[in-house]
Order: structure tokens, then C-alpha cells, then sequence
């Protein structure tokens, strides 16, 4: 038996968020989309995706993986590895013509926070982390309207090839436990 990827887990979160969400409170389709690799290689496939006749309808809302991540290895015997600085972002394609207060009412309260709660949620209720329980998952959160690369009076450019308004999620802190303790 190969030992978990975290790739494939938090995929498997995502998709646990995506039936959650397939609501018409939150969301009327199949999203949110999966992606993870480094930060460019996933703004180039947006990028490569906003080409595309159909794939550029299936790009937001997003949940991405940024890779490089560091996994602590052998420190305990139930636990196959941990991570502490898992970055995940949840984004959403937005307007630059909205205003912060337009930004909380149309894109962060009705979508992003939505979706950050039921990723919280479905960590929590994953069997693989052995460090989590509810309210007690170690992050950081940081809400990026209109995130863009920062100059000293606001964003001077996108980070992302679209316009987004996005959560970040940083440090993300899990206990990754061996395969045979992750009883479903």
C-alpha cells in the first residue's frame, strides 16, 4: 500500500467542499475547481485555460495547492508525515471596478467565505490529520481584494493574469497520519 499523497488528499477535501457546496446558497454548479503546483505553473494553465472555448468557464471559483511545501518526516509512528506550511488560496474572478465594501458584499460573504468555512469544515472532518478538531486548525488567513503584487499605495499588478479577489490560506499546520490509522 503507497503512502498518501498530500496532493491527492487535499483533492479529496476539495472534493468533499465541491458536493458540500452544490448548493444553490452557495454555488449552482460544479465547483470549485481543483488545481496545485507552484504559484506560476497555475496562473499558466488559467492563463492557457482563458484561451479555451469551454475550459475558460471552468476556472473559478478555485481552490489551489501551492506547492513547494516542506513534510517533516519519522517523528512520530502514527503519523507518516508534517506539513507546516501548506499555502492554499480559494479565489473567486471578480470586477476591478468594485470597491472593497462591493468586493465583502458580492465576491468574500456569498463565495469565498462560503467556501473557506467548508474547507475548515471537511479538514476537521477528514480521518488523515490527527491534529485537528473543530476550531483548532492551525493557519493563517488573509482576505487579498483584488489581489495583486503590492507597491506602496495598493496593488500595482495582478498576480494572477485575471482579476480575483481571493482567501489565503498560510502555514497551514496538518498531521498527516500512516494509512492504516485513517479508518473511514
Amino acid at each position: 500500500m503507497s503512502a498518501p499523497f498530500w496532493v491527492d488528499i487535499i483533492e479529496e477535501i476539495v472534493t468533499a467542499v465541491r458536493e458540500d457546496a452544490d448548493k444553490p446558497a452557495v454555488l449552482d454548479t460544479d465547483e470549485p475547481f481543483y488545481m496545485y503546483g507552484h504559484p506560476a505553473e497555475i496562473i499558466n494553465t488559467l492563463a492557457k485555460k482563458a484561451q479555451h472555448d469551454v475550459q475558460k468557464f471552468n476556472k473559478y471559483p478555485l481552490i489551489a495547492l501551492f506547492q513547494d511545501f516542506t513534510e517533516t518526516m519519522g517523528e512520530h509512528q502514527a503519523t507518516q508525515s508534517t506539513v507546516q506550511d501548506l499555502n492554499i488560496i480559494i479565489a473567486v474572478n471578480t470586477s476591478p471596478d468594485y470597491v472593497s465594501a462591493e468586493r465583502y458584499t458580492k465576491t468574500f460573504k456569498p463565495i469565498l467565505y462560503p467556501l473557506y468555512d467548508l474547507l475548515i469544515k471537511h479538514i476537521v472532518k477528514s480521518k488523515w490529520f490527527g491534529n485537528v478538531d473543530p476550531g483548532l486548525v492551525p493557519h493563517k488567513k488573509i482576505d487579498r481584494v483584488y489581489w495583486g503584487r503590492s507597491a506602496l499605495y495598493g496593488n500595482e499588478a495582478n498576480i494572477f493574469k485575471d482579476r480575483i479577489d481571493a482567501i489565503e490560506i498560510q502555514d497551514l499546520s496538518l498531521e498527516l497520519r500512516l494509512r492504516q490509522n485513517c479508518i473511514k
